[in-house]
């Protein structure tokens, strides 16, 4: 074996392609890793094209040109994708995994064995890197074919799911994006849509170790590399608005959620946060005395970001009369902010409900 039978044999190439795809294998190769470049002949290229990092490499820059034979870029998907269901220990997946998905998905190509490769991919990232970050141009058409595969179980769905959500190499800080997608996504039901969300909202960590049942069989290695990866705050957050929106009664949630240490552990100030998303937006659909009672609680919370937000929306309903009560709070950095607030308002520079609105969107710190 050697390149060129790998690209005439297993890729189909035709004769005429042949030479521009090694061309284009030692560009790909020579950007940002040892392989030396020009010299060394057929025979080294093939020596680094047999590990799927190179040749995920070689397959992105494929798979973006013009002037290739489709059959070619299927093939060449195909093997990097499922060459990480072999994957020898200390091997890296090839990146682009879902730069591949999506265009085999654009092509209606995807198969089942093509999501154990993206499934298996997901899990052997290596940790502490960028290298693997791919755009949300990529990523929301992959999800859209990868859910689409009939063979996969609801699940599989679902773990799939939060394997991508809590990928950062993969999905950097995209997570908010990609969520939403997800919960728009026509091709899941609501059903499984919101199982995910009271995932998210309740488990920072959606793979306790030796507690989670994955639907596919998983190495002990693996699941210690799953059990370590924690959900973004900003998805959590979005989560406890997405499942009102998805039928759960939302006085029901704002209740549960605006108490202390009802979701503890990393994250929880971000589920408090989405509370108050979602009473931001269910303002006018609840009772008066309630809603005001609620944005009491939210006040009270431990968390000193929760409480600033309350203040905020409360400045924004009720004005100044609730922004006094931060002059009292705790937290001597909440007394001087109100202070500083009042002061402004003062002098005349009140801030519009747009102004606070912005403010509210404004993401907390992971």
């Amino acid at each position: 074996m050697d390149t060129n039978i790998f690209l005439k044999r297993h890729l189909d190439a035709p004769d005429e392609e042949v030479p521009r795809l090694v061309d284009m294998a030692v560009a790909a190769l020579s950007k940002g890793t040892d392989y030396p470049g020009a010299g060394g002949g057929d025979e080294r290229l093939w020596r680094y094209l047999q590990y799927p990092y190179y040749l995920g490499l070689f397959a992105q820059r494929v798979v973006a040109a013009h002037g290739i034979s489709a059959h070619v870029k299927e093939k060449l998907c195909h093997a990097v994708l499922q060459i990480n269901m072999h994957l020898d220990k200390g091997q890296e997946p090839g990146p682009g995994l879902f730069q591949l998905a999506s265009w085999l998905a654009d092509q209606s190509l995807l198969s089942f064995e093509d999501y154990l490769g993206l499934r298996k991919g997901l899990i052997w990232l290596p940790r502490l890197t960028d290298n693997y970050v791919e755009p949300t141009e990529f990523i929301l058409p992959a999800c859209d074919g990868i859910f689409r595969i009939p063979r996969i179980e609801r699940d599989q769905t679902i773990e799939l799911i939060l394997m991508i959500l809590t990928a950062k190499e993969a999905i950097g800080d995209q997570g908010r994006e990609i969520f939403n997608h997800l919960m728009e996504l026509n091709g899941l039901n609501k059903s499984l849509k919101r199982e995910i969300c009271q995932i998210v909202v309740e488990m920072a960590i959606p793979f306790p170790r030796g507690e989670y049942e994955h639907p596919l069989e998983t190495t002990e290695q693996e699941q210690d590399r799953l059990s370590i990866r924690f959900l973004p705050g900003a998805v959590r957050r979005l989560s406890v608005v997405w499942l009102a929106r998805l039928g759960k009664e939302p006085l029901e949630l704002l209740t549960r959620l605006l108490k202390p240490n009802t979701v503890r552990g990393h994250g929880g100030a971000h589920v408090a946060s989405g509370a108050l998303d979602l009473l931001n937006e269910e303002w006018d659909e609840i009772e008066p005395e309630v809603r005001i009672s609620l944005l009491k609680k939210a006040a009270n919370l431990p968390d000193t970001a929760v409480r600033k937000r309350a203040y905020i929306l409360g400045e924004k309903f009720k004005g100044q009369e609730f922004l006094e009560q931060a002059l009292d709070d705790k937290a001597k950095s909440l007394r001087e902010w109100a202070e500083e607030r009042i002061e402004l308002r003062a002098n005349g520079h009140e801030p519009t409900a747009e102004e606070l609105s912005e403010e509210l969107a404004e993401e907390l710190e992971e």
